[in-house]
Parts: structure tokens; C-alpha cells; sequence
């Protein structure tokens, strides 16, 4: 990273810690300056966690967003939360272009206009430990336990359990990553 960027990511640190009172930053926090953040209350950033460039982040003053230390999130990543809680452990990396949907369109009950309406809405909650990989979309309801790998490209929705890899469309379980 050079000069000029170290710089304007510093001054974003301090304009959000000292202009946002509910946004809990801890030591180390990286947010680029380039990222994107709706409603900038009820966030919580752990120590030394980031936010690279371009990571588009929309939410209500109700939702909330909680991310534990070490942790980063890769470019151009697009997060939607809403009304709903995220919650991201320690140790988690998030590869570049994931898509996180705590509301998303879905098919309508009735006969009405396809998609006009009619949503799906859930928290999401990601364990410690955990990786996933590039162009990935986690939907809603989803809760992805400790120490999981998830495969590039997967589209993740339940409960994903800990010390296997997941990957697909929809994301299944593939191997047990550590053993025992």
C-alpha cells in the first residue's frame, strides 16, 4: 500500500471514531477509505481486522454489524443487512466479490408480481476460524459454525457445521478438513 493510501485510511479511521460515537473501531482497524458504509451506527470491528477497498456495506439504524479480530474482508465485497444482525467471528476471511444477503428477494406466496414485495430476511452468524472463498453469496437465516471452509463460487444458505469445506450451488458438504 502506498504513502497517499496509508494516509486517507488513517483519517477514515479517526473521522468515524471521532464523528460516530456507535461505531466501536479497536486497535489496529484497517476500513478503506474507498468502502462504502450506510448508516454508519451499531458497527463493532475487532482488533486488526480490514475492510479493503470498495466493500459496499447497507444497513438501517436497527441492523447491526459485528466483526471479531483478525478478520478481513477482500475487495469489492457487497453486504446487505438491513434491519437484521451480522455477526462475523475472529479469523475470518471473506475472499474478493462475496456477496452477504441478510435480505434478499424471494418468490411470492401468492400470484403476485414476481419478486415486488415479497423477501426473505434472517441474521447471519459466521464462526471463528473460517474461510471463504471468492465470489461467494451467503443468504439469509444462514449460520456457518467454527473452523469451515467454504469453496469459490458457493452459494450458502443454513446451517453449515464446523470442520468440514462446503462448496457448490447450493453449497454441500465436501470433506472433513481436519482429522480427528
Amino acid at each position: 500500500m502506498n504513502f497517499a493510501k496509508k494516509i486517507l485510511n488513517i483519517l477514515n479511521f479517526k473521522y468515524l471514531t471521532l464523528f460516530y460515537k456507535t461505531i466501536k473501531l479497536k486497535k489496529g482497524v484497517t476500513i478503506d477509505y474507498r468502502c462504502e458504509i450506510e448508516q454508519k451506527n451499531n458497527i463493532s470491528i475487532g482488533k486488526r481486522s480490514i475492510l479493503y477497498k470498495c466493500i459496499t456495506i447497507y444497513k438501517s439504524k436497527e441492523g447491526y454489524l459485528r466483526i471479531g479480530d483478525f478478520s478481513h474482508i477482500a475487495p469489492y465485497g457487497y453486504i446487505l443487512i438491513e434491519k437484521q444482525n451480522l455477526t462475523i467471528g475472529n479469523n475470518v476471511a471473506i475472499g474478493p466479490n462475496c456477496s452477504i444477503f441478510c435480505s434478499t428477494n424471494s418468490i411470492p406466496e401468492n400470484k403476485g408480481i414476481l419478486f415486488k414485495d415479497s423477501y426473505n430476511k434472517g441474521d447471519i452468524t459466521i464462526g471463528n476460524n473460517v474461510f471463504i472463498g471468492a465470489n461467494c453469496v451467503i443468504l439469509p437465516n444462514t449460520i456457518i459454525d467454527d473452523n469451515v471452509v467454504i469453496g469459490a463460487n458457493s452459494v450458502v444458505k443454513g446451517k453449515l457445521k464446523s470442520g468440514f469445506m462446503y462448496g457448490g450451488n447450493a453449497a454441500k458438504m465436501i470433506k472433513r478438513i481436519f482429522n480427528d
